[in-house]
């Protein structure tokens, strides 16, 4: 998994803004009607991420072992991960100063 700029058509790219928001709901395991609505109260996501975008981005982060799905509850719990892409991000943005719109996960 790497915080980078590149483009690898083999792997997923994610935009951080998108991902952030969803792993940080996932720490205190939640459904996804939640996650949606934890979304959509940030004003630069409202109007552009779909219930379908989340589904596909838990998608990739189950997959890849950041996020934990629990089908008897229905709700979404952080990964080590997960957390670890948390801190990832998070020095991206305050080691290179880089917006976390401009950032893109590849997820390998």
């Amino acid at each position: 998994m790497n915080v980078t700029h590149k483009r690898d058509a083999g792997s997923p790219r994610l935009q951080a803004a998108i991902v952030e928001p969803i792993l940080l709901s996932c720490v205190n395991n939640i459904a996804i009607y939640e996650i949606n609505s934890n979304i959509k109260k940030i004003p630069t996501l409202k109007h552009t991420v779909t219930v379908n975008i989340i589904k596909k981005y838990l998608f990739y982060l189950v997959e890849y072992g950041l996020v934990l799905y629990d089908g008897q509850k229905h709700v979404f719990a952080l990964e080590d991960g997960g957390f670890d892409l948390l801190n990832m991000i998070d020095e991206e943005r305050r080691q290179e100063k880089t917006d976390l719109g401009d950032i893109e996960i590849t997820l390998e």
